[in-house]
């Protein structure tokens, strides 16, 4: 009798484990409770965010430099599809968890709801925003790589910067942007349509970025290549970009 019970409890456990809801926070939880390690994750290391660290590349050498606390160069773009909502969710997320959103007055709540519905219902209908960040651990090359981004304009990434879908076809730049002085910031963004449909649909695997980079110190062999989900990508019913 003892063994039968054992045998049913386990069997309750086991249903209920099976029965609990599945999926990530951010199909589970409104975006006002998601925690700042969960921004962290949306922003960071989502179908939605990815990063790509470069490092030199030597051949019997070493690339040791002072500048970097004995450490070896490197650079990391922190790459996001700005378009999609769940980056701009946890990005006013993160907003609020800094200004301590949850213990604000009703009133003042109020009045940084409406600056995050301004933000949040920004029209990306014609638009894929593709917005990165970079990050050098060096001094010196810092400053290159920021001169390169800040002198890029969109005439000349025209040929060079793409996105495309798993059946090849691509939609190239049609506007950049980049953060001046201490920024470490800029914009890719391309027409969300390609010969008048939509670049991604729900038969499609990925959805892919490449675009070049300067190759400072060695770090990277010049050509950045992204891929992204897209069956990872689903967001409130459709495929977030």
């Amino acid at each position: 009798m003892k063994k039968i019970f054992c045998f049913a409890v386990l069997a309750l456990l086991l249903a209920s484990v099976l029965a609990a809801p599945k999926g990530e926070f951010w199909e589970k939880k409104d975006y006002k409770e998601w925690t700042q390690k969960e921004c962290g994750k949306v922003l960071e290391d989502s179908p939605w965010a990815k990063a790509l660290t470069l490092t030199a590349v030597t051949v019997g050498g070493d690339t040791r430099d002072n500048s970097t606390d004995g450490q070896q160069p490197n650079t990391t773009y922190r790459i996001q599809l700005f378009s999609a909502k769940p980056i701009r969710l946890a990005t006013v997320r993160q907003a609020q968890i800094a200004q301590k959103y949850d213990s604000l007055p009703a009133e003042q709540k109020q009045e940084m709801d409406k600056r995050s519905e301004a933000f949040l219902s920004a029209d990306f209908s014609d638009a894929v925003v593709v917005n990165i960040s970079y990050l050098v651990n060096n001094r010196a090359s810092d400053l290159e790589l920021a001169r390169h981004w800040q002198s890029q304009t969109r005439d000349v990434l025209k040929n060079s910067v793409y996105i495309s879908n798993s059946k090849g076809e691509k939609i190239y730049i049609s506007r950049y942007q980049a953060g001046q002085g201490a920024e470490r910031t800029f914009q890719f963004i391309f027409p969300r349509q390609v010969d008048g449909k939509p670049l991604l649909n729900p038969q499609d695997k990925n959805l892919k970025l490449e675009f070049p980079y300067p190759v400072i110190r060695g770090m990277g062999d010049g050509r950045a290549f992204m891929e992204f989900k897209v069956d990872k990508m689903i967001f409130e019913g459709d495929i977030a970009y």
